[in-house]
């Protein structure tokens, strides 16, 4: 299985406890996005076997790199911001929403028979946001509504088969969701440490799974320390777990990001560092030695699955094409 997680906003920077709070909080797998030697970390499995990427976000566009245009690039394997000659934040244009409706990772790897899925559960005033408003979505759930695949539910949540925006369901209980009353399952707080523990067990079906966490954007345009410090934490104790459980034989982590942000502190806007991405496992070498921008990830994994159409669609479709 490919576990394939997506941090928001975050870069790779210079060690610097004043502004960067990975350099200040972050004691194991996430140590070295903030300066700090990988050898030097408290991690469960050969440090060297953990390749950390500094990976360009601007994909040959000038300009501060921006969620829509960089997700896009690392769910399609297509360069959004080349396409569109700009940075494009919030939600898809509408040819980002065409290049994800044919090139969605989920939904070339389902059309090739490798069973692949969206894990993150949403809340049902998010699903009915969606019917309503479908232009108002983010990459992510075009992603997955692209392959056809329901988005998951609060079901499926507590019936252990996806994951929560926050992964701990902290959060859950300040959203006002009605459906929530106090003494709710869904209120109760998760060990993240378990769950990453639990995470290969647990999408064992799948040939590649996706999760998105999205709230190191959030602090890092809210300049919020003491969150950021919780947040690494659960996220630390999370790929404890995963690293822990994960068979490095047949599985790989992808740890990727779209843009930086969290990593600089001292200001609220999103930076010229480049993405982090993190592998360990299977193959994680090869991916560790192609990978440069963000549009490389995709056709990486197409390679693993022996995929070469699917590969060669994404290197030459006609909006690359259209872009030159």
């Amino acid at each position: 299985m490919i576990f394939y997680v997506f941090l928001d906003g975050v870069g790779m920077a210079d060690y610097d406890p004043k502004s960067n709070p990975f350099s200040r909080f972050a004691k194991g797998f996430l140590a070295p996005v903030g300066g700090i030697p990988k050898a030097d970390v408290d991690l469960p499995v050969p440090s060297s076997h953990l390749h950390y990427i500094k990976t360009d976000a601007h994909m040959g566009v000038p300009g501060l790199p921006q969620s829509a245009t960089g997700q896009t690039a690392l769910w399609t394997g297509i360069p959004g911001p080349k396409v569109l000659d700009r940075h494009v934040s919030g939600f898809p244009t509408i040819t980002l929403r065409k290049i994800i409706a044919k090139y969605s990772l989920i939904k070339v790897l389902n059309e090739n028979g490798h069973l692949s899925d969206f894990l993150n559960c949403f809340s049902p005033p998010y699903l009915k946001h969606v019917e309503e408003k479908p232009k108002l979505v983010s990459a992510s759930t075009l992603v997955q509504l692209a392959s056809g695949r329901p988005l998951k539910t609060f079901d499926d949540l507590a019936n252990g088969r996806g994951l929560y925006m926050d992964l701990t369901h902290e959060i859950m209980g300040t959203l006002g969701i009605d459906m929530l009353k106090p003494g709710d399952p869904l209120l109760e707080r998760r060990d993240p440490y378990e769950l990453g523990k639990q995470s290969f067990s647990r999408f064992a079906n799948y040939k590649l799974g996706l999760y998105e966490y999205f709230l190191t954007d959030k602090v890092g345009h809210a300049m919020d320390w003491e969150k950021a410090e919780h947040i690494i934490k659960n996220l630390e104790e999370f790929f404890r777990g995963v690293l822990e459980s994960i068979d490095p034989k047949k599985d790989l982590l992808i740890v990727s990001s779209d843009h930086g942000n969290m990593e600089d502190l001292s200001q609220k806007n999103h930076t010229e560092n480049p993405a982090a991405t993190i592998l360990y496992g299977k193959d994680a070498d090869r991916f560790a030695e192609n990978i440069h921008s963000l549009a490389d990830i995709v056709p990486e994994i197409y390679k693993t699955f022996g995929m070469e159409e699917a590969l060669h669609n994404t290197q030459t479709n006609e909006f690359l094409i259209k872009s030159d």
